[in-house]
This record gives structure tokens, C-alpha cells and sequence, in this order.
């Protein structure tokens, strides 16, 4: 059998690389929805000022949102609005897949600018086109900001390298695009001006520097931090902030293990920080290792864009360390968390002293291909009930005008705010009806708990107290998504509320799943009083259920 040319292993290699990419592209065209979550309103809220037309549009492009000026986000709705004549977020959701598509790239930059060949690039498309960021990329304002915000950040680095002096002048206007998905991107500025110092570029610099300072002046005018960021600096809290520091450094390591999350990512924190010092600042001679001061001036794309990624874990760590160091590792953040890790890897490709060798190469696409296929089975059931949470909702609010798995710390907005939105129909009268009017005994022995939580910490900027939700002995029958708890009011049977569950039932060694429980935490916005419980699911698009209890006390 004739080897393949270099030119057919170039194309194999390319295809294997776009993979990932198309496989997770039809993953996140399946779970797109269309139905906005949290900070997504601020999306509506632009279409409906744009279009009274009451504000000037640059002002409402660029204003605060949280501790943002997201103009991206903002773009991207409507980009979406055009194309589809109405508000869509599963458009949104799609078109910003094409912005870790261009994350993407820009990773391709810093490994090509180190790296001839494209083998070890392998790697990367593995772990960033996967549901490692799927809470980011299923979410149509995250998809906007986290990302790009890394994805400019890293094409401004790009022009500054001194090898693109001719066009180094690109580096600005990028890096201000960076600034305008989230409050993150402005860290980027500051890493340009050292890095042009480093380089004993100075007139660049004063330039980039006085252009940074301008744009600063007009950026802050009137921002004010919202009451999610709690910042204070003290001496007591800095063993604190160093700790969140590490854990959000190493936070990819949370899919190991939720339960052991935070352990797990302050291990693996600690080990990348202390491999780039060891790797960048100390040098290998036959004399031993000796530091090198001549390398702490001495910084290339890889080690620039790695330092900018330690740039945006400090921003995040400082704005959220108050609430405890388990927000680091908070799904929100997972693009950071694999980004950190992917930029750690390339510094990796081209430091290590082994980086050459056959069992590097071999390790490192072997670990991020079990990496990424085994984050489909690890978040398949968080999908699935972040699916199911979005679905319940559009009929919680049509019917009863409330959300029950999201805006806990804020009131819900009016109807008329939805006035350019229309909220899909997932569950028809005829389904709700059927499930409603269910009556029958209770089935398989099924239990239900409800405890209502204390006032801890990590929901103390909620503004409604929080109800833990526990459907027991739910039978292996039962299946694995879609599966929601039907409450009627006993007082008011036409008063129905769906609540999504998230499957804890474990699975046999042949992969059939054991009896087991169900769980949801929802905020008490429900009226007070007493309930009958159903489990709820469809089956052939026909409704099923099983009752759990005819009087459950909320």
C-alpha cells in the first residue's frame, strides 16, 4: 500500500481537525433554543429602544450593561433580527458558534507562530469545540462576550509581534473591539503597552499608551459597578484572592469532579503556574538550571498571550472572589477555563524539553481526545435539564407570568416588554390539559421532598428564598430528558406550573439506568399552599405521567 504524500497527510490532519468542530456545531445546533436566558433581556431591551427609536443607537450600543459595555452581544441580536425579521435567539446561539470558530483561529495564530508543523495543533479543536463551553455557547449573550473578548484580545497581541511592526497600528482597534464585549477585554490594553516595552518599542508605545488613556477617559465616563462585583482590597483578604486566583487558573479540572471541583482546580492552578515560571525563567545549561533575567524582557506571542490569559483570570477573580472561591468555577466562566488550559498547552508545545518527543505527541491528542468525547456523556444530563429549564419557562411565564429557573435576584419583567419576542410553544393546550387533569395513584412507590434552604451565602443576592426539590425511587422507565414536575394548585386546579428535573438516577455497568431521584432547586415564587405532584414527560409527542402526590405543601 503506497504511503500518503505530504500533501495527503496534510489534508487528513486538516480533516481530522475540522471533526470537533463540525461535530459540535450540529451538538449546539441541537440544543439551541429559542428563549432568552438572565442577561438576555438587555438583547430585548435593545431591539425595543432601537426600535422606538427614542435614543441615539451608537448610545445604546455602547452603554453599561452589569459591569459591561456589551456592543458585540448587541450586534449579534441584531444581526439576528435582520436575518430573521424577529428576536431568535437560537439564531443568535448559531451565528455565535463563527466566534469560536475565529477563537479558534486566533489559537491557530499563536501555534503557528511558534510551530511549523500542525500535528500538536490537534489538541486544541479537541477541547474548544466541545461541551466543555457549553453553558457559554448555549447562551446568546456568553457567546458574545467571553469569547470574543479572548479572541480580539489575542488578534491584537498578534499585530504587535515585531515582526508585524508594518501593521502594528491594527493592534488598537482590535483590542477596543475587545473592550466592548466585556469589562475583561480591557485588561488586553494594558498587556500591549508592556509588551511593546518589553520590546523597547517606545514610540509605540507612548503611542498605544496615550491612545489607551483617551479611550479609558471616554469608556468610564458615568460607569458605575453593578451589585454583582463586590470588590475590597485588604491585607485579610488576600490569602483569599490568591486562592481564587490559582483555582480559576486550574478551574478546567472541574470535569474530573464537581464534588471535588475546587480541590481538583487549585492542584492544577498551582501545577501551570508553576511550570510557565519554571519553563520561561530559568534556563537549562550544562552548568544546571540557572534564572534568567534576560527572559523576564524576553516574552513571544505564546508567552504574551498566555500572561494576558493570566490577565483575565485575575479581572474575573477580583470582581467575583467575594462570593467564595466556589464562583470560579461557575459554568459561566468555562470558555476562560479551557482557554487558559489551551494557551498553557502551547506554551507547553513550544518550552518543554520533551516537546519533540513521540510520547508527547502520542499523550497529549490522546488525553484531549478522551478529554472531549468524555464531556459529552459528563454534561449530557446538565444539557439536557438547562433544555428543559429553558422550555418549562416559555409555558411558566405565558400561563403564570413567572420563571422558575431563572431571574432569582430580579423581578420579572413586564409583558409588554416582550412586545418584539414571542415566547414557542413546546407543550400545546391539549399536552398541558392532559397532564393537568391526570389522575390516577401514585405509581412505582415515587416520593417527593421539599425543603426550603436557609439563607446561605452562596444565595444571598437572591430575592426570593429557594426550595430544594427531590422526586424519589423514579423508576429506570422513566426517561432520561424532558422529564418534568407538573404542580396543580388544589385550591385552583387551572393554576399548573412545569418545573424541569435534573436526572441523579445512576446507571448499571451495561449502561441501562437504576432506580433513582430526581432534583431541582426553584425560588418561592409560587404561591403558597398545597399541590398535586405529577411526573411529566412526553412519549411519541404523547403525554405520560405518573402521580407522585396529592398534596404537597409549598
Amino acid at each position: 500500500m503506497k504511503a500518503l504524500s505530504t500533501k495527503g497527510k496534510q489534508i487528513l490532519l486538516y480533516f481530522t481537525m475540522s471533526v470537533p468542530v463540525i461535530v459540535f456545531a450540529v451538538y449546539v445546533f441541537k440544543h439551541a433554543l429559542n428563549v432568552p436566558y438572565m442577561d438576555d433581556m438587555e438583547l430585548i431591551d435593545c431591539i425595543n429602544v432601537l426600535k422606538k427609536g427614542t435614543t441615539n443607537a451608537l448610545t445604546t450600543l455602547f452603554r453599561q450593561q452589569n459591569d459591561h459595555r456589551s456592543t458585540f452581544p448587541r450586534l449579534g441580536i441584531i444581526v439576528s433580527y435582520l436575518l430573521s425579521g424577529t428576536l431568535n435567539f437560537r439564531l443568535t446561539v448559531l451565528l455565535g458558534y463563527f466566534n469560536l470558530m475565529l477563537l479558534g483561529y486566533a489559537f491557530y495564530l499563536i501555534y503557528r507562530s511558534a510551530n511549523k508543523e500542525n500535528t500538536l495543533f490537534l489538541p486544541v479543536p479537541l477541547l474548544l469545540f466541545s461541551p466543555l463551553v457549553y453553558h457559554v455557547h448555549l447562551w446568546s449573550l456568553t457567546a458574545f462576550q467571553h469569547t470574543l473578548s479572548i479572541a480580539f484580545s489575542i488578534l491584537s497581541l498578534y499585530f504587535l509581534q515585531p515582526k508585524k511592526k508594518a501593521s502594528w497600528f491594527f493592534a488598537f482597534p482590535i483590542a477596543v473591539a475587545a473592550s466592548l464585549t466585556n469589562l475583561d477585554g480591557i485588561s488586553v490594553m494594558p498587556v500591549c503597552i508592556v509588551w511593546l516595552l518589553m520590546q523597547k518599542r517606545w514610540k509605540d508605545g507612548a503611542v498605544f499608551f496615550g491612545l489607551t488613556a483617551f479611550y479609558m477617559a471616554i469608556y468610564f465616563t458615568n460607569f458605575k459597578l453593578s451589585s454583582a462585583s463586590h470588590i475590597d482590597f485588604s491585607v485579610t483578604n488576600l490569602p483569599v484572592m490568591a486562592h481564587a486566583f490559582i483555582v480559576i487558573t486550574g478551574s478546567i479540572a472541574k470535569f474530573i469532579s464537581d464534588t471535588h471541583g475546587i480541590v481538583l482546580s487549585t492542584i492544577l492552578g498551582s501545577g501551570i503556574l508553576v511550570i510557565f515560571l519554571s519553563l520561561k525563567f530559568f534556563r537549562r545549561s550544562q552548568e544546571g538550571i540557572k534564572f534568567s533575567l534576560e527572559e523576564l524582557l524576553n516574552f513571544d506571542l505564546t508567552d504574551i498571550c498566555f500572561l494576558r490569559m493570566l490577565a483575565s483570570m485575575a479581572t474575573i477573580m477580583i470582581g467575583r472572589y467575594a462570593e467564595g472561591v466556589g464562583t470560579m468555577i461557575a459554568p459561566r466562566f468555562q470558555i476562560y477555563s479551557v482557554s487558559i488550559a489551551i494557551v498553557f498547552y502551547l506554551f507547553m508545545v513550544k518550552s518543554a524539553p520533551f516537546r519533540k518527543a513521540s510520547f508527547f505527541k502520542i499523550t497529549s491528542i490522546g488525553i484531549a481526545l478522551v478529554v472531549s468525547i468524555y464531556s459529552y456523556k459528563k454534561y449530557d444530563r446538565a444539557v439536557n435539564f438547562n433544555d428543559g429549564g429553558l422550555k418549562a419557562d416559555t409555558y411558566n411565564y405565558t400561563r403564570n407570568g413567572i420563571f422558575l429557573h431563572q431571574y432569582y435576584n430580579l423581578p420579572e419583567p413586564e409583558p409588554a416588554f416582550f412586545e418584539n419576542y414571542s415566547f414557542p410553544e413546546y407543550f400545546d393546550n391539549k399536552i398541558i390539559d392532559a397532564w393537568k387533569s391526570a389522575t390516577a395513584l401514585p405509581g412505582h412507590g415515587l416520593e417527593i421532598q421539599v425543603t426550603e434552604y436557609p439563607e446561605l451565602d452562596r444565595y444571598k443576592s437572591f430575592i426570593y428564598r429557594i426550595n430544594a426539590i427531590k422526586i424519589l425511587n423514579v423508576g429506570g422507565d422513566v426517561p432520561r430528558k424532558d422529564v418534568y414536575l407538573g404542580l396543580s394548585e388544589n385550591s385552583n386546579p387551572n393554576c399548573f406550573y412545569l418545573v424541569a428535573l435534573k436526572d441523579d438516577r445512576p446507571y448499571r455497568k451495561n449502561g441501562e439506568l437504576m432506580a433513582g431521584e430526581f432534583n431541582v432547586e426553584i425560588p418561592k415564587k409560587i404561591k403558597s399552599g398545597f399541590y398535586t405532584a405529577r411526573l411529566c414527560w412526553l412519549e411519541a409527542q404523547k403525554p405520560r405521567f405518573e402521580l407522585i402526590s396529592n398534596k404537597v405543601h409549598l
